[in-house]
Parts: C-alpha cells; structure tokens; sequence
C-alpha cells in the first residue's frame, strides 16, 4: 500500500486547517530545548491548548533549562494550567530542564551533530521524555522520514488502514504508517506529513470518520 499521487494532491485541502498564531513554530523548531518543553506540553491535549500553555509559559520565565530548572514546580504548573495535566507537565518540565543542566552543562547545541540513533538514545535518558517527545525533537533535524511521529491520531489511522492491529506498540505502528509514504518523490516531507495528520485528526476522527470525504477511502480497509 502507498499514497498516489492523487491521494497526495487530495491533501492540500487541509491546508485550510492550518493554525496561525503569534507563537513562530519555526522559530521554536531551531531551538531543541524549546522544542521539547512545547512537545511536553502537547502531551494529552489539544493543539490549541499546547499553545496557550506555551505562550503562557513564555510569559513567565525564559524558555531556557537553567531558568525553568530553578523555577518552583507550583509556578510552572500555574503557568501552564490553560494546557491541562498541569501538575504533571511541571514536574516533567522542571526534571527534563534539571538533567539538561546537570548531565549537559545547560546547553542542548550539540544534539544538532548527532546521528538519529544516537540522538534518539541520549534523548531517552531525559526524564518524562518518550518516544513521541524524542520523535518530535529527532524529526526537526533529520527529517520526517526518518522519526515518523505517532500519536493518537496516527495510530487510529494505522489501525483503520490495516496495517497493525490495535495492540501494535509505538515502533510497529511508525514503521508500518511510515512505509506507505513515497518519500523518493516527496519534495516537501514536513509539509505532506501534517497535512496526513490533519486529514487524521479531521477526517478520520475517533467518533463519525467522514469516510466519503476522505483521500484514503480508495484505499482504507475499514
């Protein structure tokens, strides 16, 4: 199974979901930190809270490991309420800032001279950091094809596809989903792959999929 070229076209009309805010997504991709303090944020809630959270954050301390590493767990938490699990979240936040700190001096740079396997090893160690988080980071700088991120939406898709069951593990799904991308003729990968992600999110959505609506119903096995 692979996306044709027509099911490829088809996607562009998600476009239209994509999300403007005053919070430059670029920019926060060419920091690693940055990057990963917004990837924990977006653990279990929407899109639109992970931003708010993060703007929130944002207004409060400078997104940086030795600031939020000394920050109080209560202050990050009230700061980032509007994202929900907040509580969590700042404990996650504030141990992934301190062991940047203590095991990297504060400086995440270097993770940009990494080889994928290797970054996804030393990513890992960080504490409340996973395999979603860790794929978020790894993807930034190697590209999509190779740190295929899986979460809620994907993995419904992957299952109503076919291609893994409903008890796959995060590895099996990502490979499976991974591999019906065309990547050799994909010119711009990030772009292609939010907009599969939108497609999931709001096509094939967990209660009333819009099956006659969507640019895999050719070939979607559900």
């Amino acid at each position: 199974m692979k996306l044709t070229d027509d099911i490829l076209k088809e996607l562009e009309k998600y476009k239209k979901y994509w999300w403007k805010d005053d919070i430059n997504y670029e920019e926060i991709k060419r920091d690693a930190f940055k990057l990963l303090i917004f990837t924990i944020l977006s653990q279990n809630t929407s899109s639109e809270n992970t931003r708010r959270a993060f703007i929130s954050l944002s207004k409060k301390f400078d997104i940086t490991p030795f600031t939020l590493a000394n920050a109080g767990k209560d202050e990050i938490a009230v700061a980032i309420k509007c994202g929900g699990l907040h509580k969590v979240k700042a404990g996650r936040i504030r141990e992934a800032a301190s062991y940047i700190c203590r095991e990297w001096n504060g400086n995440m740079g270097w993770v940009y001279n990494l080889m994928k396997e290797k970054l996804r090893e030393e990513l890992l160690k960080i504490p409340g950091v996973g395999e979603k988080t860790t794929d978020v980071v790894v993807s930034s700088i190697h590209g999509y094809e190779n740190a295929f991120v899986i979460d809620t939406h994907m993995r419904r898709i992957a299952t109503r596809l076919k291609l893994v069951d409903e008890k796959a593990g995060y590895k099996e799904i990502q490979e499976r989903l991974s591999s019906i991308f065309p990547w050799e003729k994909i010119e711009n990968k990030e772009e292609v792959v939010a907009l599969f992600w939108l497609m999931a999110k709001y096509t094939c959505s967990s209660r009333k999929p819009k099956c006659n609506e969507c640019p895999l119903k050719s070939i979607c096995k559900r």
